[in-house]
């Protein structure tokens, strides 16, 4: 898997796996036992749109790892050595054929989609955090767990901050007025790189 080395500048990651456990879907779609039988015309749609999620997704993800002296201080990054930033999208092709299929009554079909999005937009943004957490450890620091705006004392509001510091748009991702990003399939966090290891909240072997 290759891998964006850091640096005090932006970079952007590309290369991502958008292989969805079938598990992870299905509970998606509602079928929550592990006895749960999918009807098999429902397979065939699932197995059409996977292909449909291939084609027209656009994975990346925007980040940059500063010193703690370089963020705007808010007291999540305290004790923080350095702070990385990271926007991850599929773009907003697959947001266009869920739109086309709900035009055309396919419901289902936009349904099995929108899933199979969502799931493909945190598989991006979990393969980006460990590539950030593997660099952290590369330079004797020690990752914390990945938070998104919106989470404990990170207001939402921090998405402000997120696209200033990130040149978003060199991935075709934006920011609504009430902080909610576009495309919809687009994932922000951050991770505190500590030089004490008992700070981590991560678990590291």
């Amino acid at each position: 898997m290759k891998r964006n080395r850091l640096t005090a500048e932006h970079g952007i990651m590309r290369d991502f796996s958008l292989e969805i456990p079938e598990r992870r879907l299905h509970m998606r779609l509602g079928y929550t036992r592990k006895t749960a039988i999918v009807p098999e015309n429902m397979r065939e749609m699932i197995q059409d749109e996977r292909k449909s999620l291939i084609r027209l997704a656009r994975a990346q993800s925007i980040f940059r790892v500063m010193d703690y002296e370089e963020t705007n201080k808010h007291p999540i990054f305290a004790r923080a050595k350095k702070v990385a930033l990271c926007i991850c999208t599929i773009g907003s092709e697959v947001e266009d054929r869920c739109a086309d299929l709900m035009r055309r009554n396919e419901m289902v079909r936009s349904l099995i989609l929108d899933s199979l999005g969502s799931e493909a937009a945190e598989a991006v943004a979990a393969q980006s955090d460990e590539r950030l957490a593997i660099q952290a450890r590369e330079e004797n620091l020690w990752p914390s767990k990945r938070f998104s705006p919106g989470y404990g004392q990170w207001n939402i509001q921090e998405q402000r901050y997120l696209f200033q510091a990130l040149p978003a748009q060199d991935i075709g991702v934006s920011l609504s007025s009430s902080c909610m990003m576009i495309p919809r399939k687009s994932v922000s966090f951050r991770i505190n790189f500590y030089a004490d290891k008992s700070l981590s909240t991560r678990r590291i072997r």
